[in-house]
């Protein structure tokens, strides 16, 4: 149990709580009407909504993830458990920064509107630390796994999505800079890229090449199917991002055949991946399968909805009309779908490691399964993946107003999922055996 409470990080479920309060707050900014789909894409509105979707959400669940996944498939400790929370104070910082930075440019205040490049240092701060932190053990093992080299991969093209994001910032907020910042205000559709893809959808598909075998007792070795989905993805993210950026100063042809390229290699490991998912669902050795994994097939399902939507307005040469949507499908449907159910794991997980990791071998003690009751959290995610798949099938006929009913939808399906993740880091569905005392929480900072 030493060994397992070595690798527990501290900050995870931290991070965790902190994001979910993000992405809920994101949700409240839909409801009310002040980002998109009532406000303009450009709106500051939808701006602060966009990035307490990517950064106060997706990005504090990844690290949350990452900080405990690392250290388990390196064999490798953290850096420091401190620059753990270094980085989801400086993330938060910065976040509100950010946000305050979004409104003040469209109020005109002079002092909100320094906030953003000052919020967008911060979080450049915290992830330069987070990727220290996850950095030095990856590199430092021999030999990397697929996930860890996808991880490593994902953490490049994070630096350069908050390079460029910082970059925008200083354009926005400091007029002594924008005559040569300017300029890259056009490559905001390749931040998103570098973000939404290169970071996020190619780090969530190594985490998954490791978690779903696991859970699901399938074979891990992926073999040159694995190999082939990180490769393509890297080469096409990179010729994407890349020849989009230089068409920002140059609209000669090679590079738009090149990004054209890039989004070819990009839809074609998409479309390995989710083959390769089906395989492992197909080849596991246990019969039932959890409701994580259930409902995690709804999020692969929109991965490959995300990618068909994108190209097709690709083909018509309309993608700047179809980002907003197709934005929408990967950040709820994919990611954030995805994120919701893993959590449903790893929250147990972690609770049972907090409350009785200390206890096993001295007595009986919960499955981890016995702290979540799956019957009741089912229609919680049927909710949540419906509200998505509606509100983007409403915003693709030419309805784009009828996108808020089915936010409600998602927003009340978020709560309730939260609620059940509340109730088992409370271990509420455990019952207490006869003359059983409850099992003491332990603190983050108590070892076993």
């Amino acid at each position: 149990m030493a060994v397992l409470s070595t690798r527990l990080s501290r900050w995870s479920l931290p991070m965790f709580v902190c994001a979910l309060v993000n992405f809920l707050a994101a949700q409240g900014l839909m409801l009310a009407g002040m980002s998109w789909p009532t406000q303009p894409v450009s709106a500051p509105g939808t701006l602060a909504a966009v990035h307490l979707l990517v950064i106060g959400w997706l990005l504090l669940l990844m690290f949350g993830a990452l900080f405990q996944f690392v250290p388990v498939i390196t064999s490798r400790p953290l850096v420091s458990q401190s620059m753990a929370l270094a980085a989801l104070i400086a993330l938060e910082i910065g976040l509100l920064g950010m946000v305050g930075g979004f409104f003040g440019i469209g109020t005109g205040s002079r002092a909100l509107a320094m906030a953003l490049p000052a919020g967008g240092a911060a979080v450049y701060l915290g992830v330069l630390i987070a990727c220290w932190n996850i950095g030095v053990p990856l590199l430092r093992s021999r030999p990397l796994s697929l996930p860890g080299r996808m991880v490593l991969t994902g953490l490049a093209f994070l630096l350069l999505t908050v390079t460029l994001g910082l970059a925008f910032a200083l354009a926005l907020a400091v007029p002594a800079l924008a005559p040569y910042l300017a300029p890259l205000l056009g490559g905001v559709g390749e931040h998103a890229l570098a973000g939404l893809g290169g970071w996020f959808t190619l780090t969530a598909m190594g985490v998954s090449y490791k978690l779903l075998p696991m859970f699901m007792l399938a074979p891990e070795d992926r073999g040159i199917t694995g190999d082939g989905v990180h490769i393509l993805a890297t080469v096409g993210f990179a010729l994407a991002i890349g020849a989009g950026l230089a068409r920002v100063w140059s609209a000669a042809e090679p590079l738009a055949v090149a990004q054209s390229s890039g989004y070819a290699a990009i839809a074609l490991a998409v479309g390995i991946y989710l083959w390769d998912v089906v395989r492992i669902y197909r080849t596991r050795k246990r019969a039932v399968i959890e409701l994580h994994n259930k409902a995690a097939v709804a999020a692969f399902g929109l991965l490959g909805l995300g990618t068909a939507v994108a190209i097709g307005f690709v083909m018509a040469g309309h993608l700047g009309a179809g980002a907003p949507v197709i934005v929408f499908l990967i950040v709820f449907g994919w990611l954030g779908g995805l994120g919701l159910t893993q959590l449903y794991k790893i929250v147990p997980f972690l609770t049972w490691l907090h409350r009785y990791g200390r206890s096993l071998g001295r007595g009986a003690v919960p499955r981890v399964q016995e702290l979540v009751h799956e019957r009741r959290s089912y229609p919680w995610f049927a909710l949540y993946f419906l509200g998505v798949l509606l509100g983007a099938t409403s915003v693709l006929s030419g309805h784009a107003a009828g996108l808020r009913p089915c936010v409600v939808l998602v927003t009340v399906a978020t709560f309730g999922i939260v609620v059940e993740y509340w109730r088992a880091w409370r271990a509420h569905y455990v019952p207490l055996r006869p003359s059983e005392p409850a099992a003491p929480l332990l603190r983050p900072n108590q070892r076993g």
